[in-house]
């Protein structure tokens, strides 16, 4: 009598570890094609000036980096926004003025003639990038760097067999309502020190940003 069931446990392990094989390629192969067809899109945006130029050559860093790509990105930006009371507001808030740069006083103050009917909310919203990471443990690398570089609201935010979605972000943000329907509640004083706090902030945030940017080199 000859007993096989070695055989059999050794043929199904290599078979299984043959379709693993075969699963692991085909998903690197999808990751690179969506790679390549997500850097054609965005060198697009480039040409079509739909890219913040401040933010580009992080993106080419990431981009050169094997096991990731960036899907989306903005450098950063304070604004005044217009959000209406009885509508859905992320289809009718409107902008007032947002400013990718440092706004000045003048900016600030001649966006607020053009306001309406709705809440008045002055923002500044931190650098965002959302990054595609070839699998869970590139993922978890990108993010730890994150996070030990200041970007402490960085998180994983989906998770597919294709790719997993990293945001970077840091903890930096303002939202302030300052009036409603046409009318301010806070005096010139207020706006301006809303103004420079924000400026501040923002200007942190890009340090910190660029702080995890320059350890990029590590993930090679």
């Amino acid at each position: 009598f000859y007993d096989n069931s070695k055989f059999v446990t050794y043929f199904l392990r290599l078979i299984n570890k043959t379709q693993n094989s075969k699963n692991n390629l085909s998903e690197n192969m999808g990751f690179l094609e969506d790679k390549k067809r997500t850097l054609t899109n965005l060198e697009l945006a480039i040409r079509e000036g739909l890219v913040d130029e401040e933010i580009i050559p992080i993106l080419n860093k990431i981009n050169n980096l094997s096991n990731y790509y960036t899907t989306s990105s903005c450098i950063g930006r304070v604004g005044i926004m217009e959000i209406p009371k009885d509508k859905n507001p992320k289809l009718y808030s409107r902008w007032l003025g947002k400013w990718h740069h440092y706004a000045t006083y003048d900016e600030m103050f001649n966006a607020l003639k053009e306001r309406k009917n709705g809440y008045i909310v002055f923002v500044m919203n931190s650098p965002i990038l959302h990054i595609a990471c070839k699998d869970i443990e590139s993922a978890k690398k990108m993010l730890e760097l994150a996070i030990h570089s200041g970007l402490k609201a960085s998180s994983i935010k989906s998770v597919s067999d294709r790719r997993v979605i990293v945001e970077i972000l840091t903890t930096y943000k303002v939202d302030a309502p300052i009036g409603e329907d046409g009318e301010l509640f806070v005096d010139d004083n207020y706006l301006k020190f809303l103004l420079d706090y924000s400026n501040l902030k923002l200007k942190k945030a890009r340090e910190i940003l660029i702080r995890w940017v320059n350890r990029l080199d590590e993930l090679r």
